[in-house]
């Protein structure tokens, strides 16, 4: 009887650890969805500022990325791409269109749902945007190992793809 007692104290204890180890796995977890989150919003704030003297916001610059060089997309396509609303998309790309960065053509698929593609002037602004961000960009990754970008770009692929 007294072994069996210990081993019962044994595996009460081998599960206590388990569930120590879960619940600190949990919290890190947390901890690394908290600072996915401030990142992203510390971004999306450098990109507000660093785009003010192009009067472009971050949203803009989004829609934007998803149609350069040449990219056609719908508004819906765009949205499912931003993994944002459609009503979202719909109103940065009305500013874009009135402010002559994006055309819209007729759309072979839907006749309601016009293609969206960026003008010249918004080919020559976004790859403008695309050259002044690669020192920013630099200036960030710099000072981090090969191995930990590697890292963080299988780690956020996976959280991603999860997501999906």
């Amino acid at each position: 009887m007294k072994q069996l007692t210990i081993h019962l104290s044994m595996r009460y204890f081998d599960n206590l650890i388990v569930i120590l180890e879960l619940k600190m796995s949990t919290e890190q977890a947390y901890e690394i969805t908290w600072l996915i989150r401030r990142v992203f919003r510390s971004m999306a704030s450098a990109a507000d500022e660093y785009l003010q003297d192009s009067g472009l916001s971050a949203a803009d610059r989004a829609v934007m990325e998803f149609l350069y060089p040449n990219e056609r997309l719908s508004v819906p396509e765009i949205a499912r791409r931003y993994d944002v609303s459609r009503q979202h998309v719909q109103v940065t790309v009305n500013s874009l269109l009135q402010r002559g960065l994006l055309r819209s053509a007729t759309n072979p698929q839907h006749r309601r749902s016009k293609l969206i593609r960026l003008s010249a002037l918004g080919r020559e602004c976004f790859a403008e945007i695309r050259r002044n961000e690669a020192a920013l960009v630099d200036e960030l990754f710099s000072g981090i190992p090969d191995e930990a970008l590697s890292a963080t770009h299988r780690t956020l692929t996976s959280l991603r793809d999860k997501l999906k």
